[in-house]
């Protein structure tokens, strides 16, 4: 970052010295001088200057006037000025410090006082012009996505002069589709990096004077200038190609935009906002059913490539369900339903870490905590899926047990979702049955004598007994 300085003085000797002062003791400073205060706003603005030493006594320009013109400006009103002056008077050092007058020092330089305050003066002063402009760029900046804030967006369209637009003038609206089942899928960072990247690639694509904010959580708004309807519509078909090449373990996301336009500088911004809204509330409604179904897809997929031995499980468990439904003679739609579910229960595991779903030895508590939440990470997956939503509270509570002691919720009985005590009882029989890195694996008859013993606490007594007799062929044992 550099920290430029300038000095506006008559006196050569003067500015030498104090360039030669600034310059040995901050090695960082990169000093400008002026010998007279004309065109004074422009060249602060134009060096960027962090901090000005402003001489009060010129011949040609009234140094209070010059340092009230530096004030009042919105470019340089907070650049720090120390003005000096072989003398200053009480009532000219009160008017110069009312002005916005950072600090002052008093002439002659030659003074071993000036060696050592002077330098501290100016450091001093560059510091608070940098944190300032920090504080500065942190209110109009969204953190993460290093685009403008909703706050300056909506400021810069309150404020702005109509002749510095070129019409027409065009107002875009942009959102994420499918960013919940992201950050639910594979947690918030990766969410946010999708956020990141999304924002970047539509850095990359917008013009120059285009105006960008981070609008909402996953929505975007953009002003362009000297832009119509067909050339909006042409950037965002160009957006939406751009942000389909990104990717997070194969699911792609998409945005959906709607936009409006003035003609002509009569129209009204606030106006402009609402129709831009409403335009891409209609393309997300079109564009995120498909979209949300395609990425549950995706996940399931991801994590049957991730761990093979879940999809065998969760297409046992399918067959499994589904024969229990026959056995109770539902209907062809819970039949189905239960198939769906035998294939969805474990998608929350998307989620957790493939090293504690693969370890071989038995799980620490913490690990187990892990694991005990991906029926709620599942839930929240399928809620985002009108399609999925039917299947949530069976997801959400197959691992409650009938005496309340079951995750995550303890429900009680009754309070259990019946295709959930299905396919709790499908589940654990396969688990106790199929070979497993950490245990060993269960004879039929061992996993059959397992559910008995357990009936009524743990699962429901007369479904145990239906599974046990009429889906694994086996005689009632009396559990008692």
């Amino acid at each position: 970052m550099s920290n430029n300085i300038l000095i506006v003085d008559d006196s050569e000797v003067d500015r030498k010295i104090m360039s030669k002062i600034i310059s040995s003791n901050f090695k960082e400073a990169a000093i400008f001088e002026s010998s007279d205060g004309r065109n004074i706003v422009e060249l602060i603005k134009t060096h960027n200057i962090k901090a000005c030493i402003l001489d009060l006594k010129m011949p040609d320009v009234d140094g209070v006037q010059l340092l009230s013109e530096i004030k009042t400006h919105p470019d340089t009103q907070d650049v720090p000025v120390i003005v000096c002056s072989g003398v200053i008077d009480t009532p000219t050092l009160e008017r110069v410090l009312k002005l916005g007058a950072y600090d002052y020092l008093y002439k002659p330089l030659s003074d071993e006082a000036m060696k050592i305050s002077l330098p501290i003066k100016v450091r001093n002063a560059v510091e608070l012009m940098n944190r300032t402009r920090h504080i500065i760029h942190m209110s109009k900046v969204d953190s993460l996505t290093g685009l403008y804030n909703r706050d300056y967006f909506k400021n810069y369209l309150d404020e702005i002069k109509l002749d510095q637009i070129i019409f027409p003038t065009s107002l875009l609206m942009c959102d994420i589709n499918g960013l919940k089942v992201l950050n639910d899928a594979y947690g918030n960072h990766w969410g946010d990096w999708y956020l990141k990247e999304v924002a970047n690639t539509i850095s990359t694509c917008l013009p120059t004077n285009a105006i960008c904010a981070r609008w909402g959580g996953d929505e975007f708004a953009i002003l362009l200038s000297n832009t119509n309807k067909n050339t909006t519509e042409e950037l965002c078909i160009k957006i939406k190609k751009q942000v389909d090449k990104i990717n997070h373990h194969g699911l792609h996301l998409s945005v959906s935009f709607g936009s409006d336009t003035l003609l002509e500088k009569s129209g009204d911004f606030s106006k402009l906002i609402n129709n831009a809204e409403d335009a891409m509330f209609r393309d997300k409604i079109l564009e995120d059913v498909s979209v949300r179904s395609n990425m549950i897809a995706t996940i399931i997929q991801t994590l049957n490539e991730k761990n093979p031995r879940e999809e065998a499980h969760s297409r046992r468990v399918s067959e499994l369900c589904e024969k229990m439904g026959m056995a109770l003679k539902l209907n062809e739609k819970d039949i189905r339903e239960l198939k769906v579910i035998g294939l969805l229960h474990d998608i929350g595991k998307i989620a957790i870490d493939e090293h504690i779903l693969n370890k071989p030895g038995k799980l620490t508590d913490e690990e187990y905590l892990e694991i005990k939440r991906h029926p709620e990470i599942g839930c929240r997956i399928l809620s985002t899926s009108k399609e999925m939503r039917n299947y949530m509270d069976v997801i959400l509570a197959h691992h409650e047990r009938m005496d309340g002691g079951g995750y995550p919720n303890g429900l009680v009985g009754d309070n259990i979702p019946y295709l959930a005590r299905i396919l709790s009882i499908s589940d654990s029989f396969d688990a106790m049955t199929c070979e497993r890195p950490y245990k060993k694996q269960r004879t039929t008859l061992d996993a059959a004598m397992e559910l008995i013993k357990c009936s009524g606490s743990q699962f429901d007594s007369f479904l145990v007994d239906t599974f046990v007799t009429k889906v694994l062929g086996l005689v009632t044992v009396s559990h008692s």
